[in-house]
């Protein structure tokens, strides 16, 4: 067993993640130093009192499996073995342990693009009910914008242009766009209370939002136990989903497809051609075509 060589150290994966904590701010840029974070801290739930020299090939299957068994994509778990391996490499390097079954894991996994599948809208607003207020609003504003959940936690107040409908925003890459608002989009940002203590538009109480993530699933956890109880059909989503739900929405109302990829930032407008699938055919075409007025839709004509 690895704890029999390694019993010198007896290291749990708890204390060796703070260790690790500490290493990783120096070699990768503060988001993803947070995003490992985050999945670090999901697979706490598993691994916390597990010496870090145990954990093995069916330790890493079984923490794949509980996640798959959340409704948990093939990607987000990617993302979550890479923190893992991450950890391990740091935990090999210090002659705490050997191998990294995770990376052999990731590796294996295969990253397929899940079909995707609308929330159903009193599902959306079952789940909406038990959020706190600030999550809540926050899963309004993907609906509303097609911003993802990071974009959303650490959008600033400052870059936000109620006037001028806009939002300057840091996404995938750390790559900084600006975006259109709807009117719609543009009431949620300017509701938000301004805090004294923070610079972001969304916060909780004064403080950054730094676990939107777990927050959500918690919350989709609860509702799937109370649609049980009350013997009411439920599908859970991922707060991703919003992002499908806006651009869908965007081109049923008249957007161009070029425009909307623009918006979402696709590499390709292959990508944001899956959406087309959930238009009539006159809608779809309409949409190819430029959509209304070239596609470029103010906040009142679209909503």
């Amino acid at each position: 067993m690895g704890r029999a060589r390694f019993r010198e150290h007896d290291l749990l994966w708890v204390d060796a993640v703070t260790a690790w904590a500490d290493y990783i701010k120096q070699q990768v840029a503060p988001r993803t130093a947070k995003r490992y974070a985050d999945s670090l801290s999901i697979a706490g739930r598993t691994f916390n009192t597990l010496p870090i020299a145990d954990l093995d090939k069916e330790s890493i299957n079984r923490f794949v499996s509980a996640r798959r068994n959340e409704g948990i994509t093939n990607a987000t778990i990617r993302r979550d073995l890479q923190a893992i391996s991450s950890l391990l490499d740091f935990c090999e390097d210090e002659n705490w342990r050997e191998g990294n079954p995770a990376l052999d894991k990731m590796r294996r996994l295969k990253e397929r693009r899940d079909p995707i599948m609308l929330p159903d809208e009193d599902d959306y607003l079952f789940v909406l009910s038990r959020l706190a207020p600030v999550y809540g609003e926050m899963l309004r504003a993907a609906r509303a914008t097609g911003m993802r959940q990071d974009e959303l936690a650490t959008a600033e107040r400052k870059n936000f242009n109620a006037a001028r409908a806009s939002i300057l925003i840091r996404g995938k890459g750390n790559k900084q766009r600006a975006i259109s608002l709807s009117s719609e989009a543009v009431e949620i940002f300017s509701r938000q209370p301004a805090s004294m203590t923070c610079s972001r538009i969304f916060h909780h109480d004064g403080k950054p939002i730094s676990q939107a993530a777990f927050v959500y699933s918690r919350a989709r956890r609860a509702a799937q136990k109370a649609a049980q109880k009350e013997r009411r059909p439920f599908r859970g989503f991922r707060f991703h989903d919003m992002r499908h739900v806006y651009a869908v929405e965007y081109l049923r109302d008249g957007g161009s497809i070029y425009a909307l990829k623009e918006h979402l930032r696709h590499s390709s407008v292959k990508t944001t051609e899956m959406y087309l699938e959930f238009l009539t055919p006159e809608e779809a075409e309409r949409a190819k075509r430029g959509g209304v007025d070239e596609g470029r839709l103010t906040g009142e004509e679209r909503r």
